[in-house]
């Protein structure tokens, strides 16, 4: 026997379907609005050598903006040297007019896990407009032509040094020819002497000076090719200097990624934050913890229960909490690896005890973040002007300015 629902009932069955509908339309929009499916877009097509990685859903970037995603990766119609990849890729219109005619396409690694993007450099405005909406693709940076090319260069040098070395002992040898052909004519009764005047001997030393010549134009040229390999060299290493910076760059914007951001800390970053307030409570980890260990006394449970309750007070929108524990440098106890999983299990102990609390909560969506940070025997990034226990736990609140 089936029973009704009451007016009450009835009435929060359809509050609760209605607000799945929101929260899922919320959902679907916010997804919709990541793909660009609101916004016009317009098509720009790439030619590459390889496109290793390169699928439907890849960022598209300009300047390092994102700005659409590539749709369709194409195999080229025939083979051969100039055969390419087509890459084709949906960009918002709004930066179409900023696409100029020299403009370039780039595959780039996004960080160390090897995903990848695609960068648009727009070009040159001066170049006027780009027209058939096809982008000259650039080879990415490969380490491995850069070290053989290296190596090229190397050896290239080497060959030239030889050369120079073989002219210089030519020209030396040549020069002490001269230089005896001058004592003899010094040193001798006046046959010699009467044989400058010889006009067969006056056409020998004449191509004897032009052999010199050309002796030493030839030593110039060798000098020349070296200083214009080194300038290739000093050119390559640029290139390396580049590169390492990319890297640098990609490691720390694989710092910032969900997955793997407990893993890889900018500490700096997580500490200094110029554009917020900071609030702290700090504590002497052998008030906080069982000796040499991570886990929570009770003196540190009931702590951080109050702790929670002054923290769940404070709402700001956009606040932040940040966990940090620090060891002392003089315990030899620990080393600075050991020292550094003991802090980072400490914050990590302290952050889940005050979420466990509730202290992440903002309203009924929305929350904020709690991160743990285990600085082992490092110091602080801050600039600190009061003096605290060496071995302490940190909780610092982050609000917007």
């Amino acid at each position: 026997m089936s029973q009704s629902l009451s007016r009450g009932q009835s009435v929060a069955l359809g509050l609760v379907v209605v607000v799945a509908l929101v929260l899922g339309g919320y959902g679907v929009a916010r997804i919709a609005d990541k793909q660009g499916f609101w916004t016009d877009t317009t098509e720009v097509t790439a030619g590459f050598p390889e496109a290793h990685d390169i699928s439907p859903g890849t960022p598209v970037r300009i300047r390092g903006v994102d700005a659409g995603q590539v749709i369709a990766v194409e195999y080229p119609d025939h083979d051969g040297p100039d055969a390419e990849v087509t890459v084709r890729m949906k960009i918002q219109a709004k930066f179409a007019s900023r696409i100029y005619a020299d403009a370039s396409a780039q595959i780039h690694d996004t960080g160390l896990l090897g995903s990848k993007v695609i960068s648009i450099q727009p070009g040159d405005p001066k170049r006027g407009a780009l027209v058939d909406g096809r982008l000259r693709g650039v080879k990415p940076f490969d380490m491995k032509e850069a070290v053989a090319e290296v190596r090229d260069l190397a050896k290239g040098a080497k060959e030239t040094a030889a050369e120079v070395k073989t002219l210089a002992k030519e020209t030396r040898a040549t020069v002490a020819t001269a230089k005896g052909f001058i004592e003899e004519v010094r040193e001798s009764d006046g046959t010699l002497a009467k044989l400058i005047h010889d006009d067969d001997l006056y056409e020998d030393a004449r191509d004897t000076l032009a052999d010199l010549r050309k002796l030493v134009g030839r030593a110039d040229k060798a000098v020349g090719t070296i200083e214009g390999e080194m300038g290739n060299l000093r050119g390559l290493v640029a290139d390396g200097r580049d590169t390492l910076k990319s890297v640098k760059q990609g490691s720390d914007a694989l710092g910032k990624l969900p997955i793997v951001r407990n893993y890889v800390e900018d500490a700096t970053a997580i500490l200094v934050r110029p554009t917020m307030k900071r609030e702290r409570w700090v504590y002497e980890s052998k008030n906080m913890f069982e000796p040499n260990s991570a886990e929570l006394s009770y003196n540190g449970q009931v702590t951080l229960n109050n702790l929670a309750n002054a923290l769940k007070s404070n709402k700001a929108k956009d606040s932040e909490l940040v966990v940090v524990a620090f060891f002392d440098p003089n315990d030899k106890s620990q080393t600075a690896e050991s020292a550094r999983e003991l802090t980072k299990k400490q914050a990590e102990v302290v952050a889940n005890h005050l979420k466990n609390c509730g202290v992440h909560k903002l309203g009924i969506v929305s929350r904020r973040p709690i991160t743990p940070l285990g600085m082992g025997v490092n110091p602080t990034p801050v600039v600190e002007t009061e003096k605290f226990p060496p071995s302490h736990v940190e909780v610092l609140l982050f609000v917007p300015r």
